[in-house]
């Protein structure tokens, strides 16, 4: 699968997964700073919750390290810790924890907060050909 479909693909299964816990409202955000590509709040206890995607090409990336460790270190304004979700296809789940242990964003106290969301991305569909024959 292409880059972009796969990141739709683990976007939407993020936004479930999220939904699912219930951060179902969608937060509008302010222009700025960095923007996380997932920002939920919980209706009900009003607390905040961010998601990214990761793809295997992405744990290389200087830029997602960036990230990660911007949303990781994120606080509220009564300086609680921010949920953070991590989509990431359940193939690469091992190579993004080790990642999150080497960036020091998760250890064995740190990091609670951090949820790596392993999604099962889909086999690719069988392409269907025409017949070239006609019909009678």
């Amino acid at each position: 699968m292409a880059d972009s479909i796969t990141r739709q693909y683990l976007r939407r299964q993020l936004e479930a997964h999220v939904s699912r816990l219930g951060y179902s409202s969608v937060r509008l955000t302010g222009a700025g700073s960095p923007v996380p590509e997932i920002v939920r709040v919980s209706p009900v206890r009003g607390r905040i919750a961010y998601g990214e995607t990761v793809l295997r090409s992405d744990l290389r990336s200087k830029r997602c390290h960036e990230r990660l460790l911007y949303f990781s270190q994120r606080r509220t304004r009564q300086r609680s810790s921010i949920l953070f979700f991590i989509g990431v296809a359940a193939a690469d789940q091992q190579k993004l924890e080790a990642l999150l242990e080497e960036l020091d964003i998760r250890s064995g106290i740190r990091g609670g907060h951090v949820h790596v969301v392993p999604i099962e991305t889909p086999q690719a569909p069988c392409t269907r050909r025409r017949a070239t024959g006609r019909r009678s």
